[in-house]
């Protein structure tokens, strides 16, 4: 295959505050060539820390687009290192992307067969919606199954009616929830999310769904 003509997947990394920075200077040892760090929050399913107002965690999401054939090499070598097959000690997916553009020496060929993917059973839900409705997103995927999430910062541009201030536009905030889900409980969950919030209403925000092609990490009932 031509070195401008390659397959890239996602490659995605959810740990606690600090430690995402680490984990990229690793991974560019092993043939990543950069990586973007978001900061989040994540959800603690405890009951009584949810008492205590400690439900919820700081963290960092790292993501990286990395060729195909790099991909493994980068599950196995920063597993040795930071050993994600250990509980509370992060959690990495990576997602096959069909279209990419900017990657330094190479070019993303579309990604259509899927020869040789192993369905790992598990997919990646993302909610946007407006800055303060992430804990009515967590609540509601909790009703169909979800045992938590990941909340992320943003801002929106498609909105028809942006504030303004000084005569200035405003992007609203957003927030952008990331939940793995077994297969089995992706359609309840979605589902569940857009009955108690509105979904399919103008302007209430969007749900996609992504496959997830391979995991280190998850745990069920964690």
């Amino acid at each position: 295959m031509d070195i401008l003509e390659k397959h890239h997947s996602l490659f995605s990394v959810i740990v606690d505050f600090g430690k995402a920075g680490k984990i990229l200077k690793e991974a560019k040892k092993l043939g990543a060539t950069g990586g973007t760090i978001f900061l989040g929050r994540g959800t603690v399913h405890n009951h009584f820390l949810d008492i205590l107002g400690l439900s919820e965690v700081r963290k960092e999401v790292l993501l990286i687009i990395i060729e195909e054939e790099r991909e493994a090499a980068l599950f196995h070598g920063l597993n040795q290192k930071f050993h994600f097959e250990k509980p509370h000690h992060g959690i990495v997916f990576s997602m096959d992307l069909k279209s990419c553009f900017g990657i330094r020496d190479s070019k993303c060929k579309l990604n259509v067969d899927n020869k040789g993917v192993r369905d790992m059973g598990y997919d990646a839900i993302f909610t946007i919606v407006d800055k303060g409705l992430d804990h009515e997103v967590i609540e509601a995927a909790k009703l169909g199954g979800a045992t938590g999430g990941t909340i992320i910062r943003a801002r929106g541009s498609g909105t028809r009616d942006k504030p303004i201030l000084f005569n200035i536009e405003i992007d609203p905030e957003k927030e952008i929830i990331l939940i793995l889900s077994p297969n089995k409980n992706t359609d309840s969950i979605v589902r569940a999310i857009e009955k108690e919030l509105n979904i399919n209403q103008p302007g209430k925000g969007i749900i996609f769904v992504m496959d997830v092609k391979k995991t280190l990490g998850l745990y069920q009932g964690n």
